[in-house]
């Protein structure tokens, strides 16, 4: 009986900790954003390797409507990780030619209150999660 117990409080605590992870997003809204952010990072890195400065800045809008995204690989310092700067990301767009589009709105609507950050379990299956605060 106490080992059923057990059980069900660990299974409330996980239901409890990823409500919290997902305070202002709705399952649906977290998945098409996490389907954003992996899209974004993909095309990011293709872009940067490729030089294609359009691809880049569609990229960065990307980013920007998915909200801030923790730089896969980066150290945690003070418990914040290093965010991916969408400006910078927009000038280096920029400067390899392509045609400026502005971000601000896309950033306006955003997730505010956390950051999407790049995890792998012990078997190699990663994926992006919302850390909300």
């Amino acid at each position: 009986m106490k080992t059923i117990r057990t059980v069900l409080v660990l299974a409330l605590t996980a239901g409890l900790g990823t409500a919290a992870f997902a305070q202002d997003m709705t399952p649906e809204q977290q998945a098409e954003m996490r389907t954003k952010v992996q899209t974004a990072m993909s095309l990011a890195n293709i872009a940067m390797a490729e030089k294609d400065g359009q691809a880049l800045m569609v990229a960065a809008r990307m980013m920007a409507a998915a909200g801030a995204v923790a730089k896969p690989g980066e150290k945690v310092v003070d418990g914040k990780p290093t965010l991916v700067n969408v400006d910078e990301m927009m000038k280096a767009a920029t400067d390899m030619g392509a045609t400026p589009m502005a971000a601000d709105a896309m950033k306006a609507a955003s997730p505010t209150s956390g950051y999407w950050y790049y995890s792998c379990d012990s078997f190699n299956n990663c994926q992006w999660i919302w850390a909300g605060y």
